[in-house]
């Protein structure tokens, strides 16, 4: 009987991990180009600013989200780039959902501070592989917790030496075939904004907080007002 060398059984092991990322590549790609022609036939998706979106290279896509699951699919519209997404995780802990996000390469969020695993993750897609990584608060969060998640943000995006690009998604009323009446999706997509390196610091703590809240304004001053339209 001839026993498997270590040799052949890592290139083994390295096959089986780049069919598996195959295969999650082929679904994402699926997913998002079903979802992509869903969002444009019925929800008139329009897009501005793919522009401010890197080609290559590392970047943190942020919003405020009113809804995770749509916004997840939306903001996968942005660019025709992989992008990571870490999501809330109760909702990775979903008996439907989570199966299905967790396939498409999405991975959970912190269940405490001592919680590394999703760090790591978001590290590993920046640094290493130099990927987008979209991490997207609530709408329905409070204000304060809001401004303490972006905050959090701020500190990855010091840390990888990553810009952060805001995003904005709202709706507005719209025609398909300029015929029927729907409930038109649009998205603004700001200019990348660089984190200087002191702001991960403890004493720029209230500065880091400061810019928190304004990354949350930039993101709502994107959105057209009814008055403007």
């Amino acid at each position: 009987m001839v026993e498997t060398s270590t040799e052949e059984k890592k290139t083994e092991g390295k096959d089986k991990v780049v069919s598996k990322d195959l295969m999650k590549d082929i679904l994402y790609a699926a997913v998002k180009g079903l979802g992509g022609f869903g969002l444009e036939a019925f929800a008139d998706l329009k897009i501005e600013g793919r522009e401010n979106v890197p080609i290559r290279g590392k970047a943190i896509l942020t919003t405020i989200s009113d809804n995770t699951l749509r916004d997840l699919a939306i903001i996968s519209q942005v660019s025709g780039r992989r992008i990571h997404f870490m999501v809330h995780h109760k909702l990775m802990k979903h008996q439907v959902y989570g199966p299905v996000l967790k396939s498409l390469g999405m991975f959970r969020s912190t269940l405490d501070k001592d919680d590394t695993v999703p760090i790591d993750k978001v590290f590993h897609y920046l640094n290493e592989v130099g990927d987008l990584v979209a991490m997207t608060p609530e709408s329905k969060l409070t204000p304060e917790v809001q401004v303490k998640a972006m905050a959090g943000i701020i500190k990855f995006a010091v840390a990888a030496m990553a810009p952060i690009i805001p995003i904005a998604i709202y709706t507005e009323k719209a025609r398909i075939l300029n015929t029927i009446k729907t409930t038109g999706i649009r998205v603004k997509i700001g200019t990348p904004l660089k984190v200087e390196k002191r702001l991960t610091r403890e004493k720029y703590r209230d500065e880091r907080y400061e810019l928190a809240e304004d990354i949350i304004n930039i993101i709502d001053s994107l959105k057209v007002r009814p008055e403007e339209e």
